[in-house]
């Protein structure tokens, strides 16, 4: 599997067509789509089209699936496989409503049904398949779990360097081996590209991926330091693609990267209390504008 170094990790509502847009116009080299439920795929492929990758970045966005039953996973893989660069397999989600499904992480609990659904998948699909895997659910077994995929013929795995019962908290760890027998990502708490690099010299991967450290700061992936016009200009054409892709509904949708656009401003705080009362696009815009030319005055 032949794909850069730095790429966009995956992230529930917020890895959309108009986010990797605007990170891959700042230098992320591939990313995935919002995890799509295997078992919506197979009711009713439609519903998801507005997750799939668009045409003019489809040879770099993978599609990832969620679900426990190895056959579904299979059969939604199939009918996917042309839509996007390859399928990945979320076997690291921690969120509980997922975890209740057997999905996500929960994967990690049975390695035996992890390895038969990237089997069943395999022998179905002629792209290459991924797995987004923690460290563990409970404990660090990465060993154990690197091997599984290994042996059930995924052709790469990405890790995000903290355990299921973690969530988000404590550190992630960069210090996971990589036996060298198919690529390997590392990600968590990279926010930066030395940090990046210095992932990469601790794991041995071959590349990371950057998930929250993206959100509302997009310019991480060619270490970017915009000037506050710059910040803006990023900010509208960010509100103008996600219109254009949901419509007003962006207006509630951008809440999301509001914190990240800016953190570290002045009246921040009062801003985003502002920006949350706003349901009319345009007012949204016009109050960016505003804010920008109280911080330049």
């Amino acid at each position: 599997m032949v794909i850069g170094k730095v790429g966009l990790a995956p992230m529930a509502g917020i890895t959309n067509y108009s986010f990797r847009t605007i990170c891959f116009t700042f230098g992320a080299e591939f990313a995935y789509t919002e995890m799509i439920s295997a078992e919506s795929v197979i009711r009713n492929v439609k519903v998801n089209e507005l997750y799939f990758p668009h045409d003019d970045e489809k040879e770099k966005v993978a599609i990832q699936i969620f679900g426990s039953d190895p056959f579904v996973m299979a059969q939604a893989a199939k009918m996917l496989e042309t839509k996007g660069a390859w399928i990945d397999i979320n076997a690291g989600c921690p969120v509980k409503k997922v975890i209740r499904k057997g999905a996500g992480s929960a994967l990690l609990k049975d390695l035996r049904k992890l390895k038969k659904i990237i089997e069943e998948i395999k022998k179905i699909v002629s792209c290459k398949v991924s797995v987004k895997v923690r460290l563990g659910f409970e404990k660090n077994e990465f060993d154990k779990i690197y091997d599984t995929v290994v042996e059930a013929g995924a052709d790469m795995i990405a890790v995000h360097g903290r355990t299921a019962k973690q969530m988000y908290l404590g550190k992630a760890t960069w210090n996971v081996r990589n036996k060298g027998y198919i690529p390997f990502y590392i990600n968590g708490d990279i926010n930066s590209l030395e940090d990046a690099k210095k992932a990469m010299e601790i794991s041995g991967a071959e590349g990371v991926l950057i998930g929250r450290g993206a959100i509302g700061n997009p310019w991480i992936f060619s270490n970017g330091n915009p000037s506050l016009a710059e910040k803006l200009n990023i900010i509208l054409n960010h509100l103008d693609f996600l219109y254009k892709e949901v419509g007003n509904r962006a207006v509630v949708e951008f809440r999301k990267f509001v914190t990240g656009y800016t953190k570290g401003l002045k009246n921040s705080r009062e801003f985003r209390a502002q920006v949350m009362k706003i349901e009319d696009f345009e007012e949204l815009k016009d109050l960016f504008r505003k804010y920008f030319l109280s911080l330049e005055n």
